[in-house]
């Protein structure tokens, strides 16, 4: 219960940072770890983790030794992030559109964001979006959940193979791209 009061004191304090009134509900968490392996050990990219509830349940999911990076500049959600005690978890305070400042090339495997598309200027998404498209490695793949289909033709212009499901079971219901490379 205290997460859920944190998240929503921050979302009513940030609300274009946060882009949310509420958690990610389980059915959006099911929907967006649901792809990641657990055989293998990947790099996991998270952008807009906010609270860690997706990020918990990542860290639930993947094999032992994959590695989960998560870039979140709310101070107060940083915060949160650090009490989550998993030695595969780093939390850098600085905005997706950094990304390759972190990563090489192809390096990551799987980027899964919460970050609230629909707030971010037009100049900023394309940079993330363009940022996530050269970290991800031929057969990687971007997940994104938004509350409206806005940014479906956005992702096709970044991403090779794009596809919708959606959720009702979130407050506000929620639309999950799923982002494919190659």
């Amino acid at each position: 219960m205290k997460k859920r009061w944190s998240f929503f004191r921050e979302a009513v304090k940030s609300f274009r940072s946060t882009g949310a009134i509420a958690s990610s509900s389980p059915a959006l968490i099911k929907k967006l770890v649901e792809p990641l392996p657990a055989d293998r050990p990947v790099t996991i990219v998270e952008l807009g983790p906010g609270d860690g509830c997706v990020t918990r349940a990542i860290l639930n999911k993947v094999h032992p030794k994959s590695q989960v990076t998560a870039f979140e500049i709310n101070e107060s959600f940083i915060a949160l992030l650090a009490g989550i005690e998993d030695p595969r978890l780093r939390v850098l305070p600085v905005g997706a559109e950094t990304l390759t400042d972190y990563f090489e090339a192809g390096t990551v495997d799987f980027v899964v964001s919460s970050l609230p598309l629909s707030m971010i200027p037009k100049e900023v998404k394309a940079e993330i979006l363009e940022q996530s498209r050269i970290a991800l490695g031929p057969k990687g793949e971007f997940y994104q959940y938004q509350y409206a289909l806005q940014d479906y033709g956005l992702m096709k212009d970044y991403f090779h193979k794009v596809s919708v499901s959606f959720t009702a079971a979130n407050l506000p219901p929620a639309f999950i791209y799923s982002c494919f490379m190659g």
